[in-house]
């Protein structure tokens, strides 16, 4: 099963075929000839023909920028759209922290995509299904096609520079070839501008306008890059700020002990006549004291000012938070695994 971290058009094509089959009866050996050799072409007419329409799919048809032949492959692999419930029994394979919006089954040829609820990510509706529409298309090619069709792929992979694509496509390495040339078949074709000229030949059979869906692809991965910097950049600062506070109250605690001590000290000698031996001594000390008095008090504002520095961004995080489980949530992330930054002061 291939899983991406899809109306009218299929009724007509099947009228046209029953009026060809009875228009055309001298061609008859010639077509059911035609028709032992292309079983698969001939069950994807019959089974796009009774493919319900939807305006969902149609809008992620257009937003993708597929062409009658790639909405026609993807209407062809009984495309169903979930809740995050029934789409976690349609693609059980679920890892901790990963977002798995959609997938395609070998077995079944179907494609089942989940129906994310957050608007922030209607951009990443046409994106999912054109990537599971690559994959039923990928299956679909007979093994001389998907031999010539790899090694144009293996090129693209191979001459991909941009970082965040190359982080995207790491984990994909450790595949064996064939698991990963059909992996990145989908992942470049909806994500990468960029590929070898004889790949986008064979991309333009499915999109009328690829970079369309690239543009999708990359608007939805700002989104998420940018949560997630977000997060990270506040962590950051919470952690900065906390060791700062840290440092400072036990300074602050250190000197206040200190001067309680010796202000204490010098009262009780104070009260002790004779003890000082010039009124300009018992002057110099109380002003020493008075200016060390006023050094914590500033140390005290200081340390106010941290806490409250703290305390926003706590607050932030804490907003970012809720976001982050909100995205999780409409992306079916199962977030339990992942290690969380405190919010609480």
């Amino acid at each position: 099963m291939s899983r991406l971290l899809v109306p009218g058009l299929g009724r007509r094509i099947g009228v046209i075929l029953a009026v060809v089959a009875l228009a055309s009866q001298l061609g008859l050996i010639a077509l059911s000839a035609w028709g032992v050799s292309n079983v698969a072409m001939i069950r994807d007419w019959l089974v796009v023909g009774k493919v319900a329409g939807s305006a969902q799919l149609d809008a992620y048809i257009a937003g993708a920028g597929l062409s009658a032949s790639g909405s026609f492959y993807l209407l062809a692999a009984k495309p169903t759209l979930h809740t995050p419930e029934t789409f976690d029994d349609a693609c059980p394979v679920r890892e901790a922290g990963i977002a798995a919006l959609g997938c395609y089954s070998t077995e079944t040829d179907t494609i089942h995509l989940l129906d994310v609820a957050d608007d922030t990510f209607t951009t990443l509706k046409p994106v999912v299904a054109a990537h599971e529409a690559l994959h039923a298309i990928w299956a679909r090619f007979d093994s001389q096609e998907r031999v010539s069709v790899a090694a144009e792929v293996e090129k693209s992979f191979a001459s991909v520079l941009d970082p965040a694509m190359l982080s995207r496509l790491a984990p994909y390495e450790a595949l064996s070839p064939s698991q990963r040339d059909g992996e990145l078949f989908a992942i470049l074709g909806t994500e990468s501008g960029t590929v070898t000229p004889a790949l986008e030949a064979v991309y333009s059979r499915y999109f009328d306008d690829r970079q369309a869906c690239v543009r999708l692809a990359a608007s939805s991965a700002n989104v998420i890059t940018e949560i997630a910097s977000s997060i990270e950049s506040i962590g950051n600062q919470i952690r900065t700020v906390e060791d700062a506070v840290l440092t400072a109250t036990a300074s602050y605690s250190l000197e206040r002990r200190a001067l309680k001590r010796d202000i204490t000290t010098f009262n009780r000698r104070a009260d002790t006549p004779g003890h000082f031996a010039s009124s300009s001594t018992f002057t110099r000390e109380r002003s020493e004291l008075a200016n060390r008095t006023a050094r914590l008090e500033r140390s005290r504002l200081a340390l106010n000012a941290l806490i409250e520095e703290y305390n926003a961004l706590v607050a932030q995080m804490a907003i970012l938070n809720t976001r982050a489980m909100t995205v999780n949530t409409a992306l079916g992330i199962d977030a339990s695994a992942m290690i969380t930054i405190p919010a609480e002061p």
